[in-house]
């Protein structure tokens, strides 16, 4: 019988043991839930962030595709001022030229009658 006891004193000794294990293991649960819901509500709020984040720079790049195109069309319309001032300096070139013609031809009595 003494072994019996010494057996049963064992398990009792075990079961107190568990007990204990499992009630630790009980509290460790319950802090890593709290611990998880916590991280659950920051990975929501910085989803939420990043969505903002994300339609802000959807609108920027919009913003930048639109400013593209009128850089664009400023820098081909600047081309063609451009190639319209060479026409005109050309033309001007060619008329002081032509004046400068006729007055030489004045000057050496070619203008005269």
């Amino acid at each position: 019988m003494n072994s019996s006891n010494e057996r049963l004193d064992r398990i009792e000794a075990i079961l107190a043991t568990t007990a204990i294990q499992q009630q630790a293991n009980t509290e460790a649960l319950t802090r890593l839930e709290a611990q998880t819901s916590a991280n659950t509500t920051a990975i929501d709020r910085l989803t939420e962030r990043l969505d903002r984040l994300t339609q802000r720079f959807e609108g920027l790049t919009s913003a930048i595709g639109s400013h593209q195109e009128a850089l664009r069309l400023i820098s081909q319309q600047n081309n063609e001022w451009r190639e319209q001032m060479r026409i005109i300096q050309t033309e001007i070139r060619d008329l002081w030229q032509y004046l400068n013609n006729q007055l030489r031809n004045r000057g050496n009595g070619g203008g005269q009658n």
